[in-house]
């Protein structure tokens, strides 16, 4: 498998979100190690740990999904692939890319206006008192961070495997 390397802006911004995913896992990884020490040793478990799993799943989930759809490193079933032409593969990946950008905007666009909703009501966790607006808001901005990347290298990367590859089984 060939590497994908990022160049220019977009190196920054995968050395950031990768940055952001590392530091929320070890911040989970503490928040652990705390709970169950505290839990098992002390007969104390960490308050709002739950919360705080929760949290860090969501930001390690969204901040990781714009680097894996612009590296088009989805998992993939390519059964009938060896069935069709390189064109039909073609046409068919750039259709899929563009409908998961528009629904990736649309869900984005809903996810924030949730956000905006829940920070005007104050929503919070129950322990800890966290606003659960700022998540979903975080959320809705990496849908549509993730859908930028799907329709801009993910229709270029179609379109220079076409021109590369010798059948839409042999992809990368």
């Amino acid at each position: 498998m060939a590497e994908k390397t990022e160049t220019g802006p977009i190196k920054w911004l995968v050395l950031f979100l990768h940055g952001v995913a590392a530091m929320t896992m070890l911040i989970l990884m503490l928040v652990t190690c705390i709970d169950v020490f505290g839990r098992y040793l002390f007969n104390n478990p960490l308050t709002g740990s739950t919360e705080l799993t929760e949290i860090a799943v969501g930001i390690v989930i969204f901040s990781v999904f714009p680097i894996v759809s612009w590296r088009n490193d989805h998992i993939v079933v390519d059964i009938l692939d060896h069935f069709f032409s390189r064109r039909v593969h073609l046409i068919r990946t750039v259709l899929i890319n563009c409908l998961i950008s528009i629904a990736l905007v649309f869900l984005g666009q809903r996810i924030y206006v949730l956000g905006q909703r829940s920070l005007g009501y104050g929503e919070v966790t129950e322990y800890l008192a966290i606003p659960l607006g700022w998540m979903m808001i975080y959320i809705g901005i990496m849908c549509w961070v993730t859908a930028l990347a799907v329709v801009t290298l993910g229709i270029y990367r179609a379109f220079a495997e076409y021109r590369q590859a010798p059948h839409p089984g042999h992809y990368t």
